[in-house]
């Protein structure tokens, strides 16, 4: 007596099984790609040729011809440039406005702290890190600014 699921029986089964799985899960990502590509609605666009580009700009309204209009220019004043000072300690950006130097930033290099302290005619800006210390003295010589920097 021979058993209805004999073992060749269920090993064609599986790869049958198999196989339309394999057949529909292609079929349905072909249609998923398909779908994509002509969109939602209906077919995608195709880019437009040098003709219909031409043809489209020809019925827009050209825009109004005006005469440039004349432009002025002026050189900074070196009062207001800013000065970038950099030391192993950090970088110090400082102008000049009145004759006294304005610090704009100070920025520590890695591993430094910054403090400023304001002078009565000039700052000065220390960096420290660990036994290090980097000062920047700022002063205001025509109107720019002019750095010392002393390592300790």
């Amino acid at each position: 007596m021979s058993r209805p699921w004999s073992g060749r029986t269920r090993a064609l089964t599986v790869a049958l099984a198999w196989a339309a799985a394999l057949v529909a899960a292609t079929v349905v990502g072909l249609t998923a790609v398909n779908a994509i590509g002509s969109g939602i609605v209906g077919a995608g666009q195709r880019p437009l040729s040098q003709s219909e580009v031409d043809a489209r700009l020809s019925v827009l309204p050209s825009p109004p011809r005006t005469s440039p209009t004349p432009t002025t220019t002026s050189t900074p004043d070196p009062a207001v440039e800013p000065t970038v000072v950099t030391s192993q300690g950090g970088t110090v950006v400082a102008r000049c406005s009145g004759g006294l130097v304005e610090v704009m930033s100070a920025t520590p290099a890695q591993g430094f702290q910054a403090r400023t302290e304001s002078g009565e005619d000039h700052p000065s800006i220390r960096f420290t890190s660990g036994r290090t210390r980097v000062e920047i003295r700022l002063r205001c010589v025509d109107g720019v600014p002019r750095s010392e920097i002393k390592n300790d």
